[in-house]
């Protein structure tokens, strides 16, 4: 493929401008559209049996009830997982009608939506109501219109706090109560670590990180000897070199054979923290009791009549599909529902054998509720491939891979994306377009379209 030449930097900037344009235009597409998702969705509340679905909270204070399905059909269009999309749905409703400046500006193009969002939601995590999320609101709204979104962000704190003072005061105290230290999955052979700490406790954490890292060579410097220095404490307080006995570290190595000869793969995956180059594994495992456990062959493993899976069943259907068999799904399997594909008989005779990895998938219990009660089709035509058909006839596979959109819903013969713009906003209509349509324009127009 042929790249695009431009004739000057003045004609490279107008392409920058014109697709800053359309970016933003698609924003307030899809924002609008999300809102929109959730204000037609619509809840059967004849339907009473456990598991179906529910009005649930949209947002924040101030947020409408939504039909929590809908997430599952917004999560597909998106390319995301239904608990993304949940967490997209509270941002859009949160930034509507929590802070209505914004919302304004967000639809007239003024104010990226992405910098509304952030703005609502520390808003949310500071618990702040409807009626104090609005102060910042209007103050955010007027900023923005004439600051970039960097000098903006450093002044959202200050601004909440003097929404509500006495709030702060209370944030502060329950702030003593989520103190916590944090350890990072594995990259690059390290990991990273966070903590909220008392002062006290962090100034003295300090000092004894650096007097430790001071009797280290002077070689090195003074960050990676502190960083060592945490080693150090966490060594002598166990009183030993070593992880600590009790410690159970799960590692995945993938491994090819040739004749007699097995070759480890040169990475391995550390379950829960991340991936470490094969040739680590001895340090990191250093004095622990290792034991290997072959992958299983599902054609081994005989049906059983029992609902739930035996414990070796469970190994070899989350060895897998290493995460939620829904779309885009993205939540641990072994933190999930056992589904059966098809529905388990509790009636059937003994010896149907229903019970099977290659009969079952792994579904967070949002996935499942959905697939039991929001009208999904799912399907396993072979083990490891889910076909799944949602109620707006998308079709998408499933596999331990990934998902793979194959149909899309058709629109309607004159949707929204079919009509035309108001005059003032087209240049064949009766308006004159001005000199400059600047970026808000195209997010006009489309903002005009969808609400019409």
């Amino acid at each position: 493929m042929s790249s695009v030449e431009l004739a000057s930097v003045a004609d490279a900037l107008g392409a920058v401008a014109e697709g800053t344009r359309m970016l933003v235009a698609g924003e307030v597409a899809q924002v609008l559209g999300i809102a929109s998702a959730c204000d037609l969705h619509h809840v059967d509340e004849t339907v009473v049996v456990a598991g179906a679905e529910r009005w649930v909270p949209g947002g924040a204070d101030g947020t409408p009830v939504i039909g929590e399905f809908v997430a599952a059909e917004l999560a597909v269009v998106l390319g995301v997982s239904p608990a993304s999309a949940m967490c997209r749905i509270a941002d859009v409703l949160n930034v509507r009608h929590r802070h209505p400046s914004l919302w304004g500006a967000v639809l007239s193009g003024q104010v990226r939506f992405f910098e509304a969002a952030r703005v609502a939601q520390a808003c949310v995590d500071a618990g702040l109501d409807a009626e104090a999320s609005a102060i910042v609101d209007r103050h955010c709204a007027v900023a923005l219109a004439l600051q970039p979104w960097s000098r903006v962000r450093a002044r959202v704190e200050g601004w909440i706090l003097l929404a509500d003072p006495t709030a702060a005061a209370e944030r502060e105290a329950k702030a003593a109560l989520s103190r916590r230290v944090e350890v990072g999955p594995i990259k690059a052979g390290h990991c990273d670590l966070w903590g909220r700490l008392d002062a006290a406790d962090c100034l003295a954490f300090d000092h004894a990180l650096t007097s430790i890292a001071k009797t280290l060579p002077t070689d090195i410097e003074l960050d990676v000897r502190r960083a060592a220095a945490v080693g150090m404490l966490a060594r002598q307080a166990l009183g030993q070199a070593e992880l600590p006995r009790t410690a159970e570290v799960i590692v995945h190595v993938d491994a090819t054979t040739t004749g007699d000869d097995i070759e480890l793969a040169a990475a391995a995956s550390v379950e829960g923290w991340g991936h470490l180059l094969t040739d680590r594994l001895s340090s990191l495992l250093s004095g622990c009791r290792v034991t290997v456990r072959p992958i299983l062959d599902a054609r081994t493993l005989n049906p059983t009549d029992t609902y739930e899976l035996p414990s070796l069943m469970r190994r070899m259907l989350e060895g897998r599909w290493p995460v939620d068999a829904f779309p885009f799904g993205s939540r641990t399997s072994a933190s999930c529902q056992a589904d059966h594909t098809i529905p388990f008989d509790h009636d059937a005779p003994p010896g149907h054998g229903q019970t099977h990895p290659d009969l079952m998938a792994p579904l967070s219990p949002f996935a499942h509720r959905v697939k039991t009660h929001g009208r999904w089709g799912c399907e396993q035509p072979e083990p490891g491939v889910l076909v799944w058909t949602t109620p707006h006839g998308w079709q998408l596979v499933t596999t331990p891979a990934g998902t793979i959109t194959i149909q899309r819903s058709q629109p309607r013969e004159h949707a929204w994306w079919h009509q035309e713009p108001p005059d003032w906003l087209g240049e064949d209509g009766g308006g004159d377009p001005p000199e400059d349509p600047g970026p808000a324009q195209p997010a006009l127009a489309l903002a005009y379209i969808l609400t019409a």
